[in-house]
């Protein structure tokens, strides 16, 4: 006997600073990206990509019909960890 068992992970993440897919050079569609602001709640629906996750805003899933992209928690630490070193702050 097989048994087939599929696991679904929800993700919820709580916004820790504020973003502007407008003003990000990095992100690969600047029109696929979502902004949001510090305190916001984000359901990631997927983290295929290591740089760009999959999400929406809480309470905004039956007003939009697909996901925007975020900065993943590893590319935004990466982000953050360059300026330090670029501007002198360890």
């Amino acid at each position: 006997m097989v048994l087939n068992l599929i696991i679904v992970l929800q993700i919820h993440v709580k916004a820790l600073f504020n973003y502007d897919p407008e003003e990000d050079i990095y992100i690969p569609c600047r029109e696929l990206g979502i902004s949001f602001m510090k305190g916001d709640i984000l359901h990631v629906i997927s983290t295929d990509d290591p740089n760009w996750w999959q999400a929406y805003r809480e309470g905004e899933r039956e007003h939009q019909s697909l996901a925007g992209l975020i900065p993943s928690r590893l590319f935004q630490e990466q982000y953050v960890y360059t300026l330090c070193l670029l501007s002198g702050i360890k």
